[in-house]
């Protein structure tokens, strides 16, 4: 049976990052910028593009189903929702009636 020590918290007080971790935040925001940099309207639709370009390739290799199945039906079809979200929703028309 292990016993686990109950620590009392008495002066609680944010410290200061230390070199390792502002020089890690240093680098994120480098890289960051740079990614920032580099998403233009230009660059997106050539992305785009090259996607289209590479779905094309493989379309032999598609497994056709026989189904009429759609990637995105613009929430023409949307799922139900979870029992917590129902279970909040109730709640909400209870507090609101």
């Amino acid at each position: 049976m292990a016993f686990i020590k109950k620590r009392k918290v008495i002066n609680m007080e944010i410290v200061e990052e230390s070199q390792k971790t502002k020089k890690a935040r240093c680098k994120l925001q480098q890289r960051i910028s740079a990614m920032e940099e580099k998403m233009t309207p230009e660059a997106l639709k050539d992305k785009t593009n090259a996607i289209e370009r590479w779905i094309d390739r493989r379309a032999g290799e598609r497994i056709f189903v026989k189904k009429n199945l759609a990637l995105f039906d613009k929430n023409q079809n949307p799922a139900k929702p979870s029992k917590g979200v129902t279970k909040l929703q109730e709640e909400l028309q209870q507090q609101l009636n």
